[in-house]
């Protein structure tokens, strides 16, 4: 997790550090060809023009913010900022109004800015999208064509309410425009993206919140949020044309996603990879607690990492909230920065390096705190010191409450996961488990939707409150076509399983949770010595 940030260059950072706060919601970070960096947001709270803050060495340290442009009327939050190959800046900033072709009397309309390279002046307000548009996520230049390209998320006022029979597809589709004279005029795609909700839920957002990616072999990669679990994808040969929507294997809350093609061409992803299995109609279906990031060699095809890169510090809130939609540039070290969060006390700028989410093994040394281990939605986690003077983390329960620590590493369909754990008699049953995804604590059925779920007792753990080691052993088998993940379990020097997994994990196992649900009497379960390795 994200710790405060020392006086030490960016070029020291390997896991994620708080930087500083963000200015607010749905920031836009620029990198600048000199190595400047840039922090567009909507002046608050008169959200009548763009703010800008600006870093010369890295990220470390920012400017006061200050206007770079007025706006033609009240924004929300949402803008996006491009540096284009010849040196300009175009922006596109949705601007609230009231009328006609919106969401109930209500418009969203988006409009095009540009600041020529070299000037330090903005070009007058250009609409662009009429109508209602949410947040704005994806907006680029074509390397290949130099053509501006646009992607939102716009409403279709007739399907304002549900249907009364047929499929519903909510009230947004996505639209994408797309410029050649450097946004002088945009044109629109005549593939409008829509999506069917399989479920039934207060909110019925469809479509929206696109982000854009040019891949390698000339193609535009789209990913769209969804409710149902998973992002979604549409390619395109030249931004003009689309495919329809499909189902990828990245799974997701409903929230957006962010997306960064570093110097090297890897790419970054950043996506909140949460859900909740007692509550699959809580906030953002799934939840935005934890901010995920994982890196592509290969344009996609595979990921490494999907690690935790930001948590949202404060707890359950209600409006928007979390840690979503967020901004990356790659600075001159070589760091991704990333300002990213909703709300006060839950936005921030830090800093990380793209090898860290390669890494291939972790190790908890809990370090006086416990801020590698998650515990939203119970209470108590905290770090403790033996007489000895070796530290463990302390799972304190009580009579009938349920409590549960969850542990991220690093993604793998195989590998092996060491930890020392140590059980008082009036314990109940611990679960243990591996999964794919983030969960909250108070989720009764996170062991249920895990990869593999084990109780203690299957693995011959004892409750007699001394430690015991605990080796779980995880491997990929491939055959008939088909991908399974399969685990093994040492305690104590003997051997358990093979224990089959409970549903296909795609990338592999990246969370080890531990869970008890009551007992009877007060106490807390000891885990120390936690690592992980990929095999």
């Amino acid at each position: 997790m994200p710790v405060a940030a020392s006086s030490s260059p960016t070029g020291e950072i390997l896991a994620p550090v708080i930087l500083r706060e963000a200015l607010t919601n749905e920031s836009c970070l620029v990198a600048r060809a000199d190595g400047t960096l840039e922090n567009y947001a909507i002046s608050k709270p008169a959200s009548d023009s763009v703010s800008v803050m600006r870093s010369a060495d890295g990220g470390r340290t920012w400017s006061e913010p200050m206007i770079a442009f007025p706006l033609p009327g009240r924004a929300y939050y949402a803008l996006q900022v491009l540096l284009a190959a010849d040196g300009a800046l175009h922006a596109v900033v949705h601007i609230s109004g009231e009328g006609d072709g919106g969401y109930r009397g209500r418009l969203y309309e988006v409009y095009h800015f540009s600041c020529l390279a070299g000037a330090v002046t903005w070009s007058k307000a250009r609409k662009i999208v009429p109508g209602y548009v949410g947040s704005i996520r994806g907006f680029i230049q074509l390397q290949r064509s130099n053509r501006l390209l646009l992607a939102v998320g716009r409403a279709n006022p007739a399907r304002a309410t549900p249907p009364q029979s047929g499929p519903d597809f909510g009230w947004n589709d996505t639209h994408v425009y797309f410029s050649d004279d450097q946004g002088a005029t945009w044109q629109a795609s005549p593939d409008v993206l829509s999506l069917e909700l399989k479920s039934r839920n207060t909110t019925r957002y469809g479509a929206i919140e696109p982000v854009l990616m040019e891949l390698r072999d000339g193609r535009v990669w789209m990913l769209v949020r969804d409710r149902q679990g998973y992002l979604l994808q549409s390619f395109s040969n030249d931004g003009a044309r689309w495919s329809p929507l499909s189902a990828t294997d990245l799974i997701s809350s409903d929230s957006p996603a962010a997306l960064l093609r570093l110097r090297d061409g890897r790419i970054v992803i950043l996506f909140n990879s949460c859900q909740n299995g007692s509550d699959p109609h809580s906030y953002a279906m799934g939840g935005r607690e934890v901010l995920h990031a994982a890196i592509s060699n290969d344009d996609g095809q595979t990921w490494h990492g999907f690690r935790e890169v930001f948590r949202e510090a404060l707890g359950p809130l209600r409006g928007d909230r979390g840690t979503a939609y967020a901004s990356l540039v790659e600075n001159s070290e070589g760091k991704i920065i990333v300002v990213s969060g909703q709300g006060e006390g839950r936005r921030a700028l830090f800093a990380l390096d793209p090898r860290w989410l390669e890494a291939r093994s972790a190790r908890d040394e809990l370090g006086g705190s416990s801020l590698a281990w998650t515990n939203y939605g119970g209470s108590g986690l905290h770090v403790i010191t033996r007489d000895d003077g070796t530290r463990a983390l302390a799972l304190p329960f009580k009579k009938s409450v349920p409590q549960a620590a969850l542990w991220n590493f690093p993604m793998t369909a195989s590998g092996e996961l060491r930890v020392r754990v140590q059980v008082p008699a009036v314990a109940s049953d611990l679960l243990f488990s591996l999964t794919d995804h983030f969960n909250r604590i108070d989720d009764t059925q996170a062991a249920m939707h895990s990869v593999f779920s084990l109780t203690a007792s299957a693995i011959g753990l004892s409750k007699d409150d001394r430690a015991h080691d605990v080796v779980l052993r995880w491997f990929e088998v491939v055959g008939a076509g088909l991908r399974n993940v399969v685990l093994n379990v040492e305690c104590e020097g003997r051997s358990y399983g093979p224990f089959a997994a409970q549903r296909p994990a795609r990338f592999g196992v990246n969370y080890f949770r531990v869970e008890i649900s009551g007992a009877s009497g007060d106490g807390q379960v000891l885990l120390s010595e936690t690592s992980f390795q990929a095999r």
